[in-house]
């Protein structure tokens, strides 16, 4: 894993000082996603940067790489992990293990051609110097991230929007409309722009050719489900995640587990205990009285975690670290994955992700597996069997709260950001066809939204996240399961049944329940918005109504879930607007 960002002008801007300057100013400010190495390529008209950090071929994979001839220089983040047999079928000499030399190697055998051949979770820039002509691409799920900006006469690019943006030869702003969908729709929010003005995203599954005129997208992968079939046999699909598990195991140093004691990571880490030398490492969050905790008021937390996580690590053999996140930090918290999420914390579970990986990174390691995408690639979803749910992006949202909006901004958020996802959802369709296109807008939009996040608080420490579940070869095969199949006996029907003997039958048959959220945070939430509140930033003041917030506030209010949700997103809006300058 590492971090990338570069510099193109067709002017000859490259070789100016201040671009230069402002090209290291990116790769400093990217230094926590690659403390082990640093690099640069000063060419005619570009600068690459890079930070590295090296879970393979240390020695040997530094970058920028270029190959032999001086064409072509790559600067990449990811990890490939077919690359040893896509090696047997290029014609190069390769002077590392790296997986980087490999798709440097691909890219100029195949071109775009080579982006399906490639199963991982990557995001890269090709600099050809002879045609003066740059190439980047983005993994089938969106995984790893790449954002960029254009202005008619410079390109930049960087794997976080924020160092795009600051590196802009203009004032940061951020982007009024990304700002709205994240305050009633956040789940959806960060993924189709970022939140800064003039920075953009390149999108899960594309690529981009960039020349004079500047840059052209490309869509390379899309995730479809299935009209109709069962998909394949419950060995198949077991045998292909065993495959997937063992893929994502390549790496020269220790990997460790997120593990919730749900089907998806149990399954990851039972599979990893019997091909990595040890049981990985696992860590799970304790939030105190989690056991006290009222799930049936919940609409995602619908079980205390802590007892499968144990279940689940016995079961396998993995030691168990029990991370906790003391209430006394809950307010520095909140102030720092603003300041880490550039795409904005949308869900109040990050701050679990946050406290998950500052202790596997202090527990020394360099790498986790986690679950993710096999909610989503394999109809994990219970409101997927909700016909109300699955007729309207309307009903989705509702189902997950908004931050107030001042009618002068938006009359009827709820409205225009149902319009906005219509185009996946067809209410006059078939059943069947109905919860199709509420899986392709989960894939295409609340997918890469979690990736961003795991992302992103991992990578902020150093560590790497590795998601076996977006194996190219495992999601051929769940996209053939129809959702009459996926969704027979509940949600995520086939991999259960494929996945039995595997996990423990109490893990297996257990509902799908969110990663937890600290039951104890109300207090500090009020106390949180009410300070910031006070003098908030003016883009607060301009969107967000909030006199409909101060009922909330007083020590006599008891808000419910969706209503301490609304206040997590505004103190840490608040937070993020003063992190990055913004009025």
């Amino acid at each position: 894993m590492c971090g990338l960002a570069g510099i193109v002008r067709f002017d000859g801007g490259a070789a100016d000082a201040g671009t230069r300057a402002r090209a290291r100013a990116m790769r400093t400010a990217l230094r926590h996603r690659g403390p082990d190495g640093e690099g640069e390529a000063l060419l005619p008209d570009a600068i690459l940067e890079h930070t590295r950090l090296a879970l393979l071929d240390r020695e040997g994979g530094a970058q920028p790489m270029s190959t032999p001839d001086g064409r072509y220089t790559i600067v990449y983040n990811g990890e490939v992990y077919n690359h040893r047999e896509l090696r047997e079928r290029l014609d190069y000499a390769f002077c590392s293990r790296s997986d980087a030399e490999t798709v440097l190697a691909a890219f100029v055998a195949w071109g775009a051609d080579c982006l399906p051949l490639l199963n991982g979770m990557f995001a890269f820039f090709v600099w050809d110097a002879r045609e003066r002509r740059g190439f980047a691409a983005r993994d089938a799920l969106g995984v790893k991230p790449l954002a960029y900006a254009w202005d008619g006469a410079e390109f930049l690019f960087a794997s976080e929007a924020h160092v795009v943006a600051r590196t802009r030869q203009q004032p940061v702003r951020a982007h009024t409309g990304a700002i709205l969908e994240y305050l009633v729709a956040p789940c959806f929010s960060g993924v189709e722009r970022s939140m800064f003005d003039g920075v953009e995203y390149l999108q899960p599954g594309h690529w981009l050719e960039l020349g004079p005129e500047g840059p052209i997208l490309h869509r390379w992968y899309r995730f479809t489900v299935a009209d109709a079939g069962q998909g394949p046999n419950d060995e198949t699909l077991r045998t292909a995640l065993e495959r997937a598990v063992r893929r994502a195991c390549l790496a020269d140093v220790p990997i460790g587990v997120f593990l919730s004691g749900g089907l998806d990571s149990t399954a990851i880490a039972a599979i990893a205990a019997r091909v990595l030398p040890a049981p990985p490492r696992a860590f799970t969050i304790a939030f105190a009285d989690m056991a006290a905790y009222d799930d049936r008021r919940s609409t995602i937390v619908v079980g205390n975690d802590l007892p499968f996580a144990e279940l689940a690590a016995a079961a396998i053999g993995s030691p168990l670290t029990h991370v906790s996140a003391p209430r006394s930090e809950l307010a520095r918290d909140l102030e720092r994955i603003a300041a880490s999420n550039d795409a904005l914390p949308a869900w109040e579970q990050e701050l679990a992700q946050d406290r998950l990986a500052r202790a596997a990174a202090a527990a020394g390691l360099k790498a986790v597996f986690v679950g993710d995408a096999a909610d989503e690639t394999h109809f994990g979803y219970h409101f997927l069997l909700d016909p109300a749910a699955v007729a309207s992006p309307r009903a989705i949202l509702a189902r997950f709260g908004a931050v107030p909006v001042r009618r002068e901004v938006l009359a009827d958020p709820l409205v225009v950001f149902t319009d906005k996802y219509r185009e996946w959802m067809h209410p006059d369709a078939s059943p069947h066809a109905q919860i199709a296109g509420t899986t392709a807008l989960i894939v295409e939009r609340w997918l890469p939204r979690l990736l961003h996040n795991g992302d992103i608080h991992t990578m902020r420490v150093g560590l790497e996240a590795r998601v076996p579940f977006a194996d190219t070869e495992l999601l051929a095969l769940a996209a053939t399961v129809s959702p009459g199949a996926g969704l027979a006996d509940g949600e995520k029907t086939r991999l259960r049944a494929a996945l039995r003997g595997v996990v423990p039958e109490a893990i297996r048959l257990r509902r799908k329940s969110a990663l937890p959220k600290d039951p104890g945070t109300t207090a500090v939430y009020q106390q949180e918005a009410s300070r910031l509140l006070v003098d908030p930033p003016a883009l607060v003041r301009e969107l967000v109504d909030i006199s409909a917030l101060r009922p909330l506030l007083g020590p006599a209010s008891s808000p419910g879930e969706w209503e301490r949700a609304a206040l997590f997103r505004v103190i840490v809006l608040c937070h993020f607007l003063r992190h990055h300058g913004i009025p």
